[in-house]
């Protein structure tokens, strides 16, 4: 069981904050500086207006206070976040369904749920390795809705992929009985190795493969 990447968000956000006040801190140094010395020589017979600097003055503290409220809901959303990835751990372990095309090889064959919008019948089907390279071509009559596609790992024309450890992709392309392209989406199902929340959508590792939380479709036990 494993979760990555909770508390780098936090890192980012407080080296934020931290920059602003520096630089709000600077710059009001140096007005401070500046007003002393204009004070010390301005004309008694033309005084400084003092509802100038006042205002400059208020518009310091007012940016100061707005720096503060934003470290402040920072370091709540940094809550949630580790709130929420202590949450995710219930995924893991579990049997998930997901949007996606890449899978790997598992008791000697890889199955992808492919998902139509209407009937086609010869679709091609394309599996590719991990470097873009093709290794099986076929074809699959699809109905519309949910199909099931299982590869054997035997390559076209030649190749045993079997005990491979690398994932594989799966394209898909057919037309209806009209000859109009049919949308085609593809859904890959495994068990959760992982989570990962080191960018702002967290992601669940699936057969060895990042997959973001929100192709999730189904849960199971």
């Amino acid at each position: 069981m494993s979760v990555s990447g909770v508390g780098s968000s936090s890192t980012n956000n407080n080296s934020t904050a931290s920059a602003a006040t520096n630089s709000l801190t600077s710059n009001y140094s140096t007005f401070l500086t500046l007003l002393t010395t204009q004070l010390k020589t301005q004309s008694p017979l033309s005084p400084m207006d003092v509802n100038s600097f006042t205002q400059q003055l208020v518009q310091y503290s007012a940016v100061e206070q707005q720096i503060q409220t934003n470290s402040n809901l920072k370091a709540m959303m940094d809550t949630m976040t580790s709130s929420a990835a202590l949450q995710l751990v219930n995924y893991v372990g579990k049997s998930v369904t997901a949007y996606s095309d890449t899978t790997k090889i598992d008791g000697g064959k890889a199955d992808w749920t492919v998902n139509s919008s209407a009937d086609a019948k010869d679709a091609t089907v394309s599996i590719t390795d991990e470097n873009g390279a093709v290794v099986y071509q076929g074809k699959m009559d699809l109905k519309s809705g949910q199909n099931t596609f299982s590869w054997d790992g035997k390559g076209t024309p030649s190749g045993d992929y079997t005990s491979s450890t690398s994932p594989f992709t799966i394209s898909v392309t057919g037309v209806d009985d009209k000859g109009a392209k049919v949308s085609i989406t593809t859904e890959v199902t495994g068990k959760v190795q992982a989570v990962d929340t080191s960018s702002a959508q967290p992601y669940i590792k699936i057969n060895g493969r990042l997959i973001p939380l929100s192709a999730v479709t189904e849960v199971g036990a």
